[in-house]
């Protein structure tokens, strides 16, 4: 019988113990890609939305403050003016006016667009699943030496798929 020195080799219990500790380290590598997995889309999500929330808000900007302003903000709704209209009290589309009719900045209250369109009514390539609801309030009182009625502000607001929201705000002044 021969007896063999120096053999090399792992033990069983070392074996046990190296597939605990992989083990363990697996639990944690898996936690972190399905972290990963599921926030994998958020920044595309959030570059989304920061596009057409600013598509949207200056979109809005670029109308007039209100139905009875003059083109060019001439002659100004409530001012002494020759010529000049009061403002219109009510926030929405006027006298049935579409989206590609809107003319003011108050046409959009209320918008709320599940997938968000564009001005003819043609769904937005690459939003779906987003939500996007416009809001436009007086809000003079918070610029300073204004009346309450000389400015709008304008809250965009666009949900993410995720139901992440992402507001964006602007103010058209009475000028």
């Amino acid at each position: 019988m021969t007896i063999r020195r120096g053999q090399a080799g792992f033990t069983l219990v070392e074996i046990i113990v190296m597939i605990v500790l992989v083990s363990i380290a697996m639990v944690g590598v898996m936690a972190a890609y399905q972290h990963a997995m599921r926030h994998g889309a958020d920044p595309v999500h959030q570059t989304r939305a920061l596009k057409l929330g600013q598509a949207y808000l200056e979109e809005i900007l670029g109308k007039r403050f209100d139905e009875n302003t003059g083109q060019g903000g001439i002659p100004r709704c409530n001012s002494t003016d020759a010529g000049a209209q009061p403002c219109s009290s009510t926030f929405g589309p006027d006298g049935g006016e579409t989206r590609d009719l809107y003319d003011d900045v108050d046409d959009y209250h209320g918008l709320d667009l599940s997938p968000p369109t564009d001005a003819n009514g043609n769904a937005l390539t690459g939003y779906n699943g987003f939500r996007l609801r416009v809001q436009v309030v007086n809000a003079g009182n918070e610029l300073a030496g204004l009346n309450n009625a000389d400015a709008k502000r304008i809250d965009v607001t666009v949900t993410t798929p995720r139901g992440n929201d992402f507001q964006f705000s602007g103010y058209r002044v009475n000028f």
